[in-house]
């Protein structure tokens, strides 16, 4: 139904305006361009500072500079956060003929994109059968006291298990689940983020099937779908990857340092010599997984987390001992540079399946 109504809008157009300038809007620049022949008139944004005049030669305009009437069609391409802001900005101006790019309109574009472009699979395209047991599954999903209050309340599936990060760090007790083993990041959570629920789970984990969400961000998989991975047919399940301009670090360099970069690439050759030429031929296309969440099989948990961890572990003592001022979970970032370069690396290795990252109020 989502993929017919943007074909009933496209259908009528020759041309449309994209609101955001980020990955969510090149990413939906590059679909509906590749899907649909639609061309992109222009980048819409709200504040133009620290913007690029130009995406693949098309410009970005600042949103109030611009006399856009009825006859064309925006598309809200931000994280959806934005979107009640963008949508009451637009409503101001009498604009009315907008679409929002929700997380699961998003998730099906992409989707089709990446099939078509890419050869992914999505995780719709196995075919379940009856569900087992969900005994030796267990998924954790990352909470922090640190954590800003959700509006609404969630039933959890089954095989979802809180773990509470950072918990050293105050006395405040929100899960059963705590990071704070002996030999535990907990106490590093502020550089790690959820990395330090990653890392829990592949030292301390008892399941067969594992993998890690976030209090605000889940993968969408049914139970028949999480029987794949306890059958072999899949091994790793992964959100879509972002589409970046011009390449990867289009996305990773706006949250990290080049000096934090520099130092990431240095330890990856000392580690990783074999392998050092491929992963920077990966780094120079337009993909990247982000968030560091997954679901895998033991065997692939436990391969990516011995390649990561030991990698980050060096990283984050070169940075440090730098003591220059950083941002935020910054090792959390490279985690997730890194997380892209091991399945990207992998992709023939590994069955991968995607599945449709829900974004939780």
């Amino acid at each position: 139904m989502v993929y017919q109504e943007l074909i009933d809008n496209f259908n009528k157009l020759d041309s449309i305006y994209l609101y955001g300038a980020g990955v969510v809007a090149y990413g939906a620049y590059k679909a509906i361009q590749e899907l649909f022949g639609i061309k992109v008139n222009g980048f819409l944004v709200t504040d133009k500072d620290n913007q690029l005049e130009r995406i693949d030669d098309i410009p970005i305009h600042a949103f109030k500079e611009m006399q856009i009437g009825n006859d064309n069609l925006i598309m809200i391409a931000t994280p959806e956060e934005y979107h009640d802001s963008i949508e009451q900005a637009l409503q101001k101006q009498g604009i009315l003929n907008y679409i929002k790019l929700d997380s699961h309109m998003e998730y099906v574009l992409m989707g089709k994109y990446m099939k078509k472009v890419c050869g992914l699979k999505l995780i719709e395209d196995y075919q379940t059968y009856e569900i087992d047991t969900f005994t030796s599954i267990g998924i954790y999903k990352v909470v922090s006291h640190m954590d800003r209050k959700l509006i609404r309340a969630y039933r959890e599936a089954s095989w979802i298990k809180e773990i509470q990060v950072g918990t050293v760090l105050t006395k405040e007790r929100l899960a059963d689940i705590t990071d704070e083993r002996c030999g535990s990041l907990s106490e590093q959570n502020a550089l790690y983020g959820e990395l330090s629920a990653t890392y829990y789970a592949w030292k301390y984990g008892i399941y067969d099937v594992t993998g890690i969400f976030h209090y605000r961000r889940i993968l969408k998989v049914t139970g028949e779908q999480m029987q794949l991975l306890k059958d072999r047919k899949i091994d790793v399940i992964l959100p879509l990857p972002f589409v970046c301009y011009p390449d990867a670090s289009g996305q990773y360099r706006r949250y990290l340092l080049q000096a934090d970069i520099d130092i990431m690439l240095e330890v990856i050759k000392e580690r990783d010599r074999e392998h050092f030429k491929e992963i920077l031929d990966i780094l120079k296309i337009p993909y990247l997984y982000n968030y560091n969440m997954l679901i895998a099989r033991k065997e692939v948990f436990d391969d990516y987390c011995s390649w990561l961890f030991p990698i980050l572990k060096e990283t984050a003592y070169r940075c440090e001992m730098q003591r220059e001022k950083r941002l935020s979970r910054y090792i959390g970032r490279i985690g997730e540079v890194l997380t892209s370069l091991y399945f990207m690396q992998n992709m023939k290795k590994w069955k991968i399946a995607h599945a449709e990252k829900i974004w939780r109020v």
